[in-house]
């Protein structure tokens, strides 16, 4: 195998970008993206403006060009091979028989950006052939996510038809993911109480500042899985079996993986949208998932025993799917929220917002018109924000919410304008939210942007926060990710990139890059930034953006509006 570096050479980046002026509600400071990544989408950030999130399309990778029948890797254009790595993507890449590679992995900010790769290859493992996560930090700086395994190759050995043996070689793993905890270069991970077949599968999502991680595991494999799985090894002795149960039973993980929930109409809000179809994920597996909390100690370790988190209803008896809770958030008083899989009266299967007290899944809402939600984050004073979808003018479209726990009262938000998708990622202790929403009604192909919502401030605008930075901040912020209790927001946003192509050229491509958001003017206005300029479409796949996780993808076709000072790409 030869390592290959694509020639692509970025121009006048600064590792660290600092514009304000006067009038600015916020500093903007860029956090430098993970060496050897082109993007960077950031996932949460503390008390101490640390940062944690995912590093996107690497731009080195360990080839194996002869087996992938490439006589003169040399002569590939810089284009060419990132076209090849994005194909030998693990979440896109269906048969056990090509070379894989991880286009994520997860970074941590403090006051330098360093890739962290929680589960490195031993022995014949594969390099670059695993994907990680981080996606959440709390205030002792311990940060939480998943892994998945690295692969190795394998010979697998069957007599054909003709009495004649046949060899062929598949790529394996150990398991699925495992979640991990990481602090100061020290990394643990938890394995997940049913393991059969792919060796389970675990994810870490939060952590309180007690040490109280959120996530989910694998818990039993589901009944459709266990019948699929059982006609990969047939009782007839004299049966041809082509492949071992662990690669069919991973093929049969991989379709459900990429599945999409088709009793739900499509959606038109391509952000949190499979790219195929435009409908949202279905997530599922071949395992029958429940949300999990796990007690932490300082260094990581699981101490007492773990709670499993149950679903919002039981499954009916005849569902054969796999039906699942997931826990995305825990706050310090221990309340977490997610997701579980429920039914819908005319619908069936949909997965609906889940707030988990004591074990125990409690709904934030029973409204049949909504369709499926998400609880993304929980407060110290117990109120949770998240999405919930619905049709809305005949087109099912997200709406962000607040829902007091306490109180039991969901409150929706209100958007850029009527009928505008919006997510809501996070909210402080001050009640502020902070997420991602539409921002212009008459185009097929709306433009986003991310906001900012005072929840406790009767008659508060709806910010988008292009406005609240320079308007020659060269950044295009279409999410905020997450907002600390002083007000300091993570970001995710598009920025003009010049490169060197292979021919020596300069060029200039749209890149994805962290950005941090500083209250330091008080006392600043909201700018106007939203002349829109040199209006294009780009498309998804150029950027490398393809399916993140779950709750958290973007699209196929992304439209953006232009802030002043940004060129043509």
């Amino acid at each position: 195998m030869k390592k290959f570096t694509t020639k692509a050479v970025t121009a006048a980046i600064l590792s660290s970008l600092s514009l304000s002026a006067a009038a600015d509600l916020y500093q903007v400071e860029e956090v430098p993206t993970a060496d050897n990544f082109r993007h960077s989408f950031p996932r949460d950030i503390n008390a101490q403006n640390f940062v944690v999130g995912i590093s996107r399309l690497p731009e080195t990778a360990e080839i194996d060009f002869e087996r992938l029948g490439i006589e003169d890797p040399e002569s590939l254009t810089d284009e060419e091979i990132v076209n090849l790595i994005q194909s030998l993507a693990n979440e896109s890449t269906s048969t056990a028989q090509q070379q894989r590679i991880g286009l994520n992995q997860a970074f941590y900010f403090d006051t330098t950006t360093q890739a962290v790769e929680p589960i490195p290859p031993a022995g014949e493992q594969w390099e670059d052939s695993t994907d990680s996560f981080f996606y959440g930090i709390n205030n002792a700086n311990s940060a939480v996510g998943y892994s998945t395994a690295p692969y190795e190759l394998i010979e697998y050995t069957y007599t054909d038809s003709n009495d004649a043996e046949q060899t062929v070689e598949y790529f394996v793993s150990d398991f699925i993911t495992r979640g991990v905890w990481f602090n100061n270069g020290e990394i643990t991970q938890v394995t997940a109480p049913e393991t059969e077949y792919l060796g389970g599968e675990t994810a870490l999502m939060d952590i309180n500042d007690s040490g109280l991680a959120a996530g989910y595991a694998s818990v039993a494999v589901s009944p459709f899985a266990q019948e699929r799985i059982a006609e990969c090894t047939p009782e007839d002795e004299e049966a041809i079996v082509t492949k071992p149960v662990q690669v069919c039973a991973w093929e049969t993980w991989f379709s459900l993986k990429n599945s999409t929930a088709n009793n739900i109409e499509p959606f038109t809000y391509s952000f949190y949208a499979r790219r195929s179809s435009g409908s949202f994920g279905a997530n599922r597996s071949i395992y029958d998932v429940r949300g999990f909390l796990w007690q932490l100690d300082a260094s990581g370790n699981v101490i007492g025993e773990p709670q499993e988190l149950g679903t919002l209803m039981p499954r009916e008896d005849d569902d054969e799917n796999d039906f699942s809770s997931y826990a995305y958030t825990v706050n310090n008083n221990g309340i977490a929220g997610g997701q579980s899989w429920t039914y819908h009266p005319d619908l069936g299967a949909i997965k609906m917002p889940a707030i988990f007290i004591e074990g125990d899944a409690l709904p934030v809402t029973d409204d049949t018109k909504y369709r499926w939600g998400s609880v993304n984050d929980v407060n110290d004073n117990n109120v949770a924000t998240g999405y919930l979808a619905e049709i809305i003018s005949s087109k099912l479209r997200t709406t962000g919410f607040i829902y007091s726990i306490d109180n039991e009262e969901l409150t929706t938000l209100p958007g850029f304008f009527t009928g505008s998708s919006t997510v809501a990622n996070a909210i402080n202790s001050d009640g502020i939210v902070v997420g991602t929403g539409e921002i212009e009604a008459t185009l097929a192909a709306r433009d986003r942007a991310g906001f900012m919502f005072d929840t406790t401030e009767e008659g508060a605008e709806f910010i988008n926060l292009n406005n609240t930075i320079s308007c020659d901040a060269p950044y295009n912020i279409i999410e905020a990710n997450s907002i600390n209790d002083s007000g300091v927001i993570v970001a995710t946003a598009l920025k003009a990139e010049e490169y060197t192509d292979s021919d020596g050229e300069t060029q200039t491509r749209d890149v994805v890059v962290t950005v941090k958001l500083d209250p330091s003017a008080a006392d600043g206005e909201l700018n106007d930034c939203t002349q829109k300029e040199n209006r294009v479409e780009r498309q998804g796949a150029s950027l490398g953006f393809g399916s993140l996780l779950g709750f958290i993808s973007l699209g196929a076709l992304i439209s953006v509006f232009r802030r002043k000072s940004k060129t043509n790409s």
